[in-house]
């Protein structure tokens, strides 16, 4: 078992719920007979799954629920076509209308946020630089659901994620003409939430998901292989 899972196993023992603290690193040290550095490690692990959260001069508490459990369950790790395509089934309904609701809010900052980003991710498609492609697209589009006054959709969205690096081997496939839909989809978003046309913004939304779904099954043999 690794120092992760051990950590892991040992904060499901101890039946804490949302928002409860957990352990200080060194009680759990001594619970799980590790070293404090490992138990650190281990925390920054779960951190980046969003399975616990920082708070300065606090410690760590538990920040997902749902998070959690998908740790504790293994079979959560296993990813499919079949379940990417859930994922964007789930972040069509909810993303597509948190689109909608942030583009009506959007104000002037968050629309040079919004191009200077899409500036920002024209030179990395130009590029072919892919890291930079999949973080750029994920900070376009919270820049929008950032403005969106529930932040209950935002959590919601947050439960509901792909792995960044199978997003990243999907665009390392991609063709150039794919490329240019990638990128010219995101120029669409950008032009209709500026002309605050708030429905036409949900439906380029949607299709930017099912752009990714198709990808995904397109080159699945690549990766999920």
């Amino acid at each position: 078992m690794s120092v992760v899972d051990t950590v892991l196993k040992a904060i499901g023992e101890l039946g804490l719920d949302l928002g409860d603290r957990l352990p200080s690193e060194r009680n759990l040290a001594e619970l799980c007979d590790i070293s404090r550095s490992s138990v650190r490690n281990a925390l920054k692990e779960l951190q980046s799954k969003r399975v616990v959260a920082v708070r300065q001069g606090s410690g760590y508490f538990i920040s997902s629920d749902f998070a959690l459990k998908q740790a504790l369950d293994k079979k959560n790790e296993i990813w499919t076509v079949k379940r990417v395509q859930q994922v964007f089934e789930a972040r069509i309904l909810v993303g597509s209308h948190v689109t909608e609701l942030g583009s009506q809010e959007m104000n002037e900052e968050s629309m040079q946020k919004l191009e200077n980003c899409l500036v920002d991710l024209g030179k990395a498609v130009v590029n072919i630089d892919i890291y930079a492609m999949e973080k750029l697209h994920n900070h376009f589009i919270n820049i929008i659901y950032e403005s969106c006054s529930n932040p209950e959709y935002i959590r919601m969205l947050n439960e509901v994620r792909i792995p960044s690096h199978y997003v990243v081997s999907v665009l390392r496939m991609v063709d150039e003409k794919e490329r240019s839909s990638f990128f010219s989809e995101h120029v669409n978003l950008f032009q209709a939430v500026k002309k605050q046309n708030h429905s036409l913004a949900k439906a380029i939304s949607t299709r930017i998901c099912v752009y990714f779904s198709d990808l995904f099954e397109k080159y699945a043999f690549t990766v999920f292989s």
